[in-house]
């Protein structure tokens, strides 16, 4: 089945905003938020009042569009800048990457959720453990280790996880993940 091209330009935006995480090798963590800041600033009002609403039919207002700032913002608030790198690169990638891979073969599903599969899991995993790795180690200038690796990984297994749980709880996914795979880095670096 072919993706709709609306949901497909989503997923690259998603993809392509990760590439802001490069600037945490070299900006001040009040810059990093600052910019974070004027994310917010720019989806939740600008991008609104001129009629660039980028959220799916049926969404509530309160959707990634919106949380996926707040997300960066905590992640440079709380964390240092190579793992807010790396739990960027979980959210932004990982996400991406699930959602595309999902939808195009998405079978069989993934612990009994139709909405989610097997091979959008695996996706997340191996794009978002991936990106967590390049991404932490060029912001911390220093090359990758087994510790490295495994914090990268289970950071991306964590956030592939809290994709579940935002069902339940009405709320987007972009947060969870991002908290997910923040604490997993915050706990193992």
């Amino acid at each position: 089945m072919t993706a709709p091209p609306r949901e497909d330009r989503r997923q690259a935006l998603h993809f392509a905003m990760t590439a802001f995480a490069l600037s945490l090798r070299w900006i001040s963590p009040p810059q990093a938020a600052a910019m974070a800041g004027a994310a917010i600033a720019l989806n939740w009002v600008i991008l609104p009042l001129i009629g660039r609403d980028l959220r799916r039919p049926g969404d509530p207002y309160v959707d990634g569009t919106r949380l996926y700032p707040v997300a960066v913002l905590l992640l440079v608030l709380f964390l240092p800048a190579p793992s807010a790198a790396a739990a960027w690169g979980v959210l932004g990638v990982g996400y991406a990457a699930s959602n595309v891979i999902g939808r195009r073969f998405g079978r069989p599903p993934f612990l009994g959720r139709s909405d989610r599969s097997l091979a959008g899991t695996a996706a997340f995993v191996i794009f978002g453990g991936s990106a967590a790795l390049l991404l932490g180690s060029f912001v911390a200038a220093r090359t990758p280790d087994i510790h490295a690796v495994t914090a990268s990984f289970a950071a991306a297994a964590a956030g592939s996880l809290a994709e579940f749980v935002p069902r339940r709880l009405r709320l987007d996914d972009n947060l969870p993940i991002a908290v997910a795979a923040g604490a997993v880095l915050f706990l193992l670096n």
